[in-house]
């Protein structure tokens, strides 16, 4: 039976550690417990909001005036054929819960996406990626509840219209889909993909990557390097997604700045490097004001102390955003996604 709690402080689900309560507050556990939840919402005429880990969102210092569902459903089923595995995870696993057993049986496919905070529900949202990787090149099917007519269905890879750390499910078509559970494509025979220059120089000069293990335990220590413990300190990860830019744009930046990272992305467009900007442009890399700072091991990352709130997040980001279109004429967007009214 589903448990609906009120005015429930929400800063304890979110990596940043900040947020006021949620008007109601629900941790459905099955499919059912879902419709419930949704089905009390339209009665009362409230919002509704989907948290996973709260690794990847900002939620105001009032709170959510409606209904907040953090999904607690948290089975995994695997179906071998031939050389492939079919993975099948419900949107409250761990995401990094599922990387580690996917490792542990020997599959490969998610494997650079080690590490990652949240769970399988908002890594889908979001399209998470890292290293080369993102999470839709996996996936399958995704399978939703649709509160409008009230029935579950499957949406296949194409129809997620998956892209660039996004998908459906954050625009108007999709925002109101619940993901339910995910399928994975997975394989059991694979090689290393060593076209990362973290990964290139780990491989070279600390320890040789030529397993499934070896991949993970790599990527884990990179991580750990680069972004802080989460049990100390504030933060939701890399803040602003790296721009997508036309050439022109880009050869405008490469002609100041020569040795600026450039990934071709199609024949008119790059992507850079966020994080080189604000670090190597803006000099803001390890820049704090109050409460609220850029982590000295990675200028992507906003940190925070216990003091911090989301207005303030907001405008240390804005700072960033206007002195990146002041240099360089360039727009950062974020890549959290912010839940409540907060003033950016």
């Amino acid at each position: 039976m589903l448990i609906l709690s009120e005015q429930e402080s929400l800063a304890q689900y979110t990596t940043f550690k900040i947020g006021g309560p949620a008007a109601y507050f629900a941790e459905p556990e099955s499919d059912e417990e879902v419709r419930e939840a949704i089905a009390f919402a339209e009665e009362k005429q409230l919002p509704v909001v989907v948290l996973g880990g709260g690794s990847n969102v900002l939620i105001a210092d009032q709170g959510f005036p409606g209904l907040v569902l953090h999904m607690a459903n948290k089975e995994i089923t695997w179906t071998t054929e031939g050389e492939t595995t079919l993975a099948v995870s419900d949107a409250g696993v761990a995401w990094d819960f599922f990387v580690s057993e996917c490792v542990m049986r020997g599959l490969w496919g998610v494997e650079a996406l080690s590490g990652i905070p949240g769970t399988i529900g908002g890594g889908i949202v979001q399209n998470v990626g890292a290293y080369g990787k993102e999470v839709a090149e996996c996936i399958e099917w995704v399978e939703v509840y649709d509160p409008v007519t009230e029935v579950i269905r499957r949406l296949d890879r194409a129809s997620c219209h998956f892209a660039y750390r996004d998908s459906v499910f954050k625009h108007e078509e999709g925002k109101h889909l619940i993901i339910l559970r995910a399928a994975f494509q997975l394989k059991k025979n694979g090689a290393p993909a060593l076209n990362y220059k973290d990964l290139v120089e780990y491989d070279k000069n600390e320890k040789p990557i030529q397993t499934l293990g070896d991949v993970r335990e790599a990527i884990l220590a990179i991580r750990a390097r680069k972004f802080p413990d989460l049990r100390t300190i504030g933060t939701a990860g890399s803040f602003f997604k790296n721009p997508i830019v036309s050439n022109t744009v880009r050869d405008v930046l490469m002609k100041r700045y020569p040795d600026a990272p450039h990934y071709p992305v199609d024949e008119a467009h790059t992507k850079l490097s966020a994080a080189w900007i604000i670090d190597h442009v803006l000099k803001m890399r390890g820049v704090s004001e109050g409460h609220v700072g850029s982590w000295e091991g990675q200028a992507l990352v906003l940190i925070t102390d216990t003091k911090a709130t989301a207005e303030e997040v907001t405008q240390f980001a804005s700072k960033i955003i206007s002195a990146c279109m002041e240099k360089t004429n360039i727009l950062l967007e974020a890549e959290v996604i912010f839940v409540g009214d907060i003033k950016k």
